[in-house]
C-alpha cells in the first residue's frame, strides 16, 4: 500500500467523530505515531463533554474477567453477565436508563491479542454491549494496533474486518508533529529545533517499500534514525520516543552529560541523540528567558543558526501573556531573516497564535513575510 492512501492524525480524528457511533474504526499504524493520542484529540472535544471517557485499554493485559463476570441470581435460578466497571457500563448508566451518559473508550493492540480476547470484545466493537447490559445511544469505541509488516505479531482476520472500518494512519511529516503536537504541548524547544532542521527523522519505513518515495534506496544507510522492521534496533526516533526524549531535556538540569547522553541514545536511539547533542551544546549558551523578558533589546544575541532555532520554539513554547508575546517579538527582530521567517510561519500555524496575533509588531513581522494566520 502507498503511503498517500494512509490518513493523517486530523482524518482520523474527523473519521471516527463522523462514524463511530455506528462502527468501531480501527486505527492501523507503524508504532509511537500517535494512534492512542487520536483518543485523547475526540476525549477533549466539546463533542464528547457529556460521555463518560474510558481511557484505552491494552488488549495485551486483558484477561478473564477484565469484560464481564457472572453474577447470580438466586431467586430466579438464572445468573446474569455484568460489565467490568471500566467500561463505563452500570445498571445506572446504559442503554433505556433516562439520563444515561454514552461512553468514549478505545481498545489499544487489538490485534495482538489471542482470539479468546478479541471474541470477549466482540460485542462491544460491533453491538456496544458488555455482559447483558448495552451502551447508551451515541457510545463511541475505537481501537488501534500496528502494521503487520512491522512483524509485531498483529493480525485481524478477515471475518472481524469485516465487521469494522479499517484504515491505515500514517506517521505525522515533521511540520505536521511540530504545529499539532509538540507545540500545543510544550514540548522542550532543542528537540522542537532539532526535527525542524533534520525533518527526515519523520519519514517512515513504509516509504522505502515498493510504491514509497524512496523505493530502492537503503534504509540503513539512508536514515538510521527511524524505525526499521528488518534490523535489530535497541531505540530510534518516533513521534512517542522523541516526546519521550523531551521529558528527559526537561531533566537535564538534574542529571550529568553522560547521563543525560545515555538516556537520550536510550529513547531516540545513537544515530538521532548525536544529532540532538549539537542542538543542547549551543542551547546551554543561550541567555535566560527572564533576561530576554526583561530587556528584548539588548539580550545577548546568538549567531549560530542552531542556537536561534533553538529560542525560536523557546519563545513559541514559553509564552504565556501578552506581554511576553511582545518581548519575544521585539528580540527575533534581531535575528536573521531566515529565523523571523521561521518564527512567524511556526506561530501563525500553531494555536499560539493567539496569544501573538494581538501583537502590532507581530502583524507587521508577518507582513514583511508574507505569511498569514488562520483566523
Amino acid at each position: 500500500m502507498s503511503k498517500h492512501t494512509y490518513l493523517n492524525f486530523k482524518q482520523a480524528v474527523a473519521l471516527i467523530k463522523a462514524v463511530g457511533h455506528k462502527r468501531t474504526v480501527v486505527l492501523m499504524g507503524e508504532n509511537g505515531i500517535g494512534k492512542t493520542s487520536v483518543f485523547w484529540a475526540l476525549a477533549s472535544d466539546p463533542h464528547f463533554d457529556n460521555y463518560i471517557k474510558v481511557p484505552p485499554i491494552d488488549c495485551t493485559q486483558l484477561s478473564d474477567g477484565s469484560v464481564w463476570g457472572p453474577d447470580i441470581d438466586r431467586e430466579r435460578g438464572v445468573y446474569c453477565e455484568y460489565p467490568n466497571e471500566r467500561l463505563g457500563l452500570s445498571k445506572t448508566n446504559h442503554k433505556g436508563i433516562a439520563g444515561a451518559r454514552p461512553i468514549l473508550g478505545m481498545f489499544d493492540e487489538i490485534a495482538k491479542v489471542p482470539q479468546y480476547i478479541k471474541n470477549m470484545i466482540a460485542p462491544i466493537q460491533y453491538e456496544r454491549r458488555a455482559g447483558i447490559l448495552e451502551m447508551p445511544e451515541g457510545s463511541v469505541w475505537l481501537a488501534g494496533t500496528n502494521l503487520s509488516i512491522e512483524g509485531l505479531g498483529d493480525s485481524l482476520p478477515a471475518n472481524l474486518r469485516s465487521k469494522m472500518i479499517v484504515v491505515h494512519m500514517r506517521k505525522p511529516n515533521a511540520s505536521e508533529w511540530i504545529n499539532e503536537f509538540a507545540i500545543p504541548r510544550g514540548l522542550h524547544p532543542t528537540v522542537i529545533a532539532c526535527v525542524e532542521e533534520n525533518p527526515m527523522v519523520m519519514d517512515s519505513f513504509i516509504d522505502y517499500l515498493p510504491g514509497g518515495k524512496y523505493h530502492g534506496r537503503d534504509i540503513e544507510k539512508d536514515n538510521p534514525h527511524i524505525f526499521n522492521p528488518q534490523i535489530v534496533q535497541d531505540a530510534y526516533a518516533s513521534p512517542r520516543t522523541l516526546h519521550a526524549a523531551s521529558d528527559v531535556m526537561y531533566a537535564s538540569d538534574e542529571i550529568d552529560s553522560d547521563t543525560l547522553d545515555h538516556a537520550l541514545a536510550g529513547t531516540v536511539g545513537a544515530s538521532f541523540a548525536s544529532v540532538l547533542s549539537s542542538y543542547i551544546r549551543f542551547g546551554k549558551q543561550l541567555p535566560s528567558l527572564s533576561t530576554i523578558l526583561s530587556s528584548p533589546l539588548t539580550a545577548p544575541l546568538p549567531t549560530n543558526k542552531i542556537a536561534q532555532q533553538v529560542q525560536v520554539f523557546q519563545f513559541i513554547t514559553r509564552a504565556e501573556t501578552r506581554d511576553d508575546a511582545a518581548a519575544f517579538v521585539q528580540y527575533v527582530k534581531r535575528m536573521q531573516p531566515e529565523m523571523q521567517s521561521l518564527f512567524c510561519r511556526r506561530v501563525a500555524d500553531s494555536e499560539r497564535v493567539n496569544i501573538f496575533k494581538t501583537v502590532t509588531e507581530f502583524g507587521l513581522m508577518l507582513a514583511d513575510n508574507r505569511i498569514f494566520y488562520r483566523a
